[in-house]
C-alpha cells in the first residue's frame, strides 16, 4: 500500500475569516426584526425608520404597544444595542367616544323620567 502526499499550492491564500457583506437598509431591517422576534414579539413589527451614524444602524420598528430602537454595527453586523419602549399614546383631555355620549344621553333621560313622576307623585 502506497501513499500519497499531496501539497497545497502555495501561492494560494485563503482567508481565515470569510469577507462579510456590506450592509443596507433592507438588510439592517431584517437583521432587526428577526432579533425582535426571536426574543418573543412576532406580531405586527412595522419598521419605520432605519439611520446611520457613525458607522452604528439605528432601527425604529414600531408595533401595537411597543416602540423598540435597535442599534446595529455596519461594520461587523452584530446587535449593539435594543430599547423596547411602550407606545405613548397622545390623548386630549376630553376623549369621549360616542357610545359613551349615548349613554350619558340615555341616563340622563331615564333619570327626567323618574323624577318626573316622583315629582308629580308627591305633588311638587
Amino acid at each position: 500500500m502506497a501513499t500519497t502526499l499531496q501539497k497545497k499550492p502555495s501561492g494560494v491564500v485563503t482567508p481565515a475569516t470569510p469577507q462579510l457583506k456590506r450592509l443596507n437598509a433592507e438588510s439592517v431591517t431584517a437583521i432587526a426584526t428577526g432579533f425582535l422576534k426571536r426574543i418573543g414579539h412576532k406580531g405586527g413589527l412595522k419598521p419605520k425608520k432605519v439611520s446611520l451614524e457613525e458607522e452604528i444602524y439605528i432601527v425604529e420598528v414600531e408595533t401595537k404597544k411597543f416602540t423598540a430602537i435597535i442599534r446595529v454595527d455596519a461594520e461587523n453586523q452584530e446587535i449593539t444595542s435594543y430599547e423596547i419602549q411602550p407606545k405613548g399614546e397622545e390623548t386630549s383631555l376630553v376623549s369621549v367616544s360616542p357610545k359613551t355620549v349615548m349613554i350619558i344621553v340615555v341616563i340622563a333621560a331615564a333619570m327626567h323620567v323618574v323624577l318626573h313622576f316622583a315629582f308629580k307623585f308627591l305633588g311638587l
